[in-house]
């Protein structure tokens, strides 16, 4: 999670920003009719460049008692595994387990990735980035998936308008700047964002542990010039499910229940 409903009213969305006219998703919901598992399916397939953003894992020291990020590659380091686009966190644990290296928890990391959100920091210096990429800063979109509960802890009705695309029917928000992601509606950052130019499009799937970004290729460098994101290159055609990883070892299936919960999580 990012921010608290207790902080500044500012910081977070209110039941009042949430629309009754839907009708601005419509290119959204018209560009992905279906999940393939791709990343396509997730982000249009309009843009000439497609950039992941990995979710840091998190260490606690134990002099300070800090919570700091960790990278993947930090972990593939200690793992041997390879950072390449369809990385995905269980393989990246599991090169470490075939190598007899385990898998650096409580050494390297301690919690995994958040899943379905980022850490408030990444959505600071993701904005910052993209900000300079659209004619439009500020007037951008923000979708957020229905199923976190919002509908009952803000009083929204049960039934109502939907921005729609398979499975992951949103309340869509707008009249915000690009900074506005950093908002939060019931704790949670947004899953879709795009400014009124359609420059970019970022997707955060509530299931996954990375988000996608579809964008120019000059904005793709730039996310990847930004020292805050660890980014790889993808493609609208890349899969992203967690056994999509065709160059690290394939772990056993991470949702049976024989599976540790200290590698709980999505890639």
């Amino acid at each position: 999670m990012m921010l608290s409903n207790n902080e500044d009213p500012g910081s977070v969305w209110q039941a009042h920003d949430v629309l009754d006219d839907v009708s601005a998703s419509d290119w959204v919901t018209a560009a992905l009719p279906r999940f393939d598992s791709t990343v396509g399916s997730l982000v249009p397939p309009i843009y000439p460049g497609y950039t992941r953003v990995l979710h840091p894992a998190t260490r606690v020291e134990h002099d300070s008692g800090a919570v700091v990020p960790v990278r993947w590659a930090e972990i593939a380091a200690t793992t041997g595994a390879v950072i390449h686009p369809t990385v995905e966190w269980f393989s990246l644990l599991h090169a470490g387990t075939n190598r007899g290296a385990g898998d650096g928890n409580s050494t390297v990391w301690d919690d995994a990735p958040e899943i379905g959100d980022m850490p408030e920091e990444q959505f600071v210096a993701l904005a910052a980035v993209l900000a300079g990429h659209t004619d439009t800063p500020d007037d951008c979109w923000f979708g957020f998936w229905e199923g976190r509960g919002a509908a009952q802890s803000l009083g929204l009705p049960r039934f109502g308008p939907r921005m729609t695309i398979p499975n992951r029917e949103s309340f869509l928000l707008t009249h915000g700047t690009v900074h506005d992601a950093v908002r939060t509606l019931d704790s949670w950052g947004p899953n879709l964002w795009w400014p009124q130019d359609r420059a970019w499009f970022v997707a955060t799937d509530i299931d996954l542990m990375s988000t996608y970004i579809g964008s120019s290729v000059d904005c793709a460098c730039a996310l990847h010039a930004c020292p805050e994101l660890e980014t790889v290159d993808t493609t609208a055609t890349n899969r992203v499910t967690w056994d999509s990883d065709d160059v690290n070892p394939l772990p056993p299936n991470p949702y049976t229940r024989s599976q540790p919960p200290s590698t709980g999580g999505v890639p």
